[in-house]
């Protein structure tokens, strides 16, 4: 449960962070954030999908 909070509040924050990069047109750090961004909203998706339906 804490670990799912913990990505929810981290996915938040490389969220902006990614829109900050794109707002600042930082297009390396648009690259590397948004590759993280990605990954880490998927990771928090299928925590929050364990959270709710429970993968046995």
């Amino acid at each position: 449960m804490y670990m799912t909070v913990i990505l929810v509040f981290l996915s938040i924050l490389a969220v902006m962070g990614t829109l900050k990069n794109k707002k600042m047109h930082n297009k390396p750090g648009l690259l590397i954030g948004g590759t993280f961004t990605a990954l880490l909203v998927l990771v928090t998706l299928i925590a929050v999908y364990d959270e709710i339906v429970g993968i046995q």
